[in-house]
């Protein structure tokens, strides 16, 4: 017979509660990670967990605030700043992102995600100077074989592309009457 949940302990919820979310099964893990979160004083990793769970749900104002707790009581986790970015950029608040990611980076200069993520909210902003900046820490800083570099060096090239759209009038095809 299986153990209630209430027969559990804070750390065996929150293995099974991880282990359910690697399966997919979201409902039983959320059940665990709000009977965590809900405690007087949670587990911190369950709060980071039960917002993962929340953004993967795109439940992200739920998501924001289960970060902002944990980074309550972890307000040097680089990831987690970074993710609590994620979900306002995943809103459109290109503002509050690369507030989060500015702490994020100020944490771990060489983040990978906060690094990348950061370019491309100061691209979609027009702010170009800073996104190849921020592509340039990244590709010095960062393993070639990451995932990060290889969507900066595509980032990269679409802003080379689009820097060349701007000098090149519309239209314009040097190989239009040879």
């Amino acid at each position: 017979m299986a153990a209630e949940p209430e027969d559990l302990d804070a750390e065996e919820l929150l293995a099974l509660a991880k282990h359910e979310l690697q399966r997919g099964e979201h409902e039983r893990a959320l059940v665990k990670l709000k009977r965590l979160a809900s405690q007087r004083k949670p587990p911190a990793e369950a709060l980071a967990v039960t917002a993962r769970a929340y953004a993967q749900l795109g439940l992200t104002e739920r998501a924001r605030a289960s970060f902002e707790k944990y980074l309550e009581l972890n307000p040097k986790a680089a990831h987690e700043t970074f993710e609590l970015g994620a979900t306002y950029f995943d809103q459109g608040d290109d503002g509050r992102a690369l507030d989060c990611w500015k702490r994020a980076l100020e944490l771990h200069p060489a983040h990978p995600p906060a690094l990348f993520f950061s370019a491309l909210a100061h691209s979609r902003t027009g702010n170009v100077a800073e996104s190849r900046r921020q592509l340039d820490v990244l590709l010095k800083a960062t393993p070639a074989d990451n995932l990060y570099v290889e969507r900066g060096r595509d980032l990269l090239k679409s802003l080379d592309v689009q820097a060349i759209g701007s000098v090149v009038p519309p239209g314009a095809n040097p190989y239009r009457g040879h």
